[in-house]
């Protein structure tokens, strides 16, 4: 009980130390030089452009990437499923024996 009181007594006189502080109060000019330094007319980064040759044989990469995955795919899976078969018998045919 004592060290609730005396708990009790340190959060008050913390919160009462702040009574006699006066606001903060930014200079006079700040407002003026926040606004200039978001000026429209403010020099912009550079952009540089990608030559429209440069976008086409990245296309074409990848178009080519994803044909070839897709083959590589249909040629290797062997699994094959067929459309009348029950998720229970391909439940039941795949092992989970894990030692």
């Amino acid at each position: 009980m004592k060290n609730k009181l005396n708990k009790e007594a340190w959060i008050n006189e913390v919160l009462d130390s702040t009574g006699g502080m006066a606001r903060a109060t930014p200079p006079a000019d700040l407002y003026h030089k926040i606004t200039t330094g978001l000026r429209v007319d403010a020099p912009k980064s550079k952009t540089i452009a990608i030559p429209a040759k440069q976008w086409a044989a990245a296309a074409i990469l990848l178009l080519a990437l994803n044909v070839c995955s897709i083959l590589y795919f249909t040629a290797h899976n062997t699994t094959g499923h067929s459309a009348d078969a029950s998720p229970l018998t391909e439940i039941q045919q795949v092992s989970t024996y894990n030692y």
